[in-house]
């Protein structure tokens, strides 16, 4: 029985996220329709906001609901930086989440960096909640970025044979920020502090009083104080 409920919560761990309700997004003056092909060559759709020589990545939860980022977004791009945020090729809502919808995150992700880099951008940041931590955590020593955000990310998710492995973890040798909610409701925040733990320096934690999972948490009381500290961890990390 036991067994069974550990695999529930692990299922339940990549959709729960759409239970906290994000609002839709709405049309943000100066975003741009971005195409792109996913590292593997299937076609991606995102946005573009902003123009500046270092880029930023906002990579989804589970839910695949890039409304999570519709706010943050447009005041990143406000203090000179380019920021992409797009859709993974699986459609929201569309049908059970699967183990090939969370492999793909890996090349959807490198192929909005290659992107970045063929438009001009020569530092990029990314930022990933979720199921978009561990693609970040994945992809980021390899792709050589200037800086990591980790939201209520985890290593494992055995149920989907997938996970952020010993080596990916340690050529995370970039400046890192791992957050989360002390009470998540979807990623228990003991998980999240392994990711932290384990992590090579440099690297810095903050948790959030609450249950809101990734996103979530900026539609919170918390929303000035995430917004000031990942703007904070950009600018620091957006010079050579």
């Amino acid at each position: 029985m036991r067994t069974i409920l550990v695999s529930i919560a692990l299922a339940l761990s990549i959709t729960a996220c759409a239970a906290e309700k994000v609002p839709a997004p709405q049309p943000s003056a100066g975003a741009r329709d971005a195409g792109f092909a996913a590292a593997d060559g299937v076609a991606l759709h995102g946005r573009i906001y902003g123009q500046g020589t270092t880029a930023v990545v906002l990579s989804n939860m589970g839910d695949n609901n890039i409304a999570g980022w519709e706010g943050f977004a447009p005041l990143l791009a406000s203090r000179g930086y380019t920021v992409l945020t797009y859709s993974y090729r699986y459609s929201t809502g569309a049908r059970a989440f699967t183990a090939a919808d969370a492999k793909a995150s890996v090349t959807d992700l490198q192929g909005a960096i290659a992107y970045l880099k063929q438009t001009g951008a020569t530092r990029i940041v990314l930022i990933g909640a979720s199921l978009g931590a561990m693609a970040t955590a994945k992809v980021a020593g390899g792709a050589g970025v200037a800086a990591a955000v980790l939201m209520a990310g985890r290593l494992d998710l055995s149920d989907y044979d997938f996970r952020v492995t010993e080596q990916e973890l340690a050529s995370m040798t970039m400046p890192k920020l791992v957050l989360t909610s002390d009470r998540d409701s979807v990623t228990a925040p003991e998980l999240t502090r392994e990711v932290f733990d384990r992590a090579p320096e440099p690297k810095s934690f903050h948790s959030f009083p609450g249950t809101a999972h990734g996103v979530n948490l900026f539609q919170t009381e918390h929303k000035a104080d995430l917004e000031k500290r990942l703007l904070d961890f950009v600018e620091m990390n957006s010079r050579s």
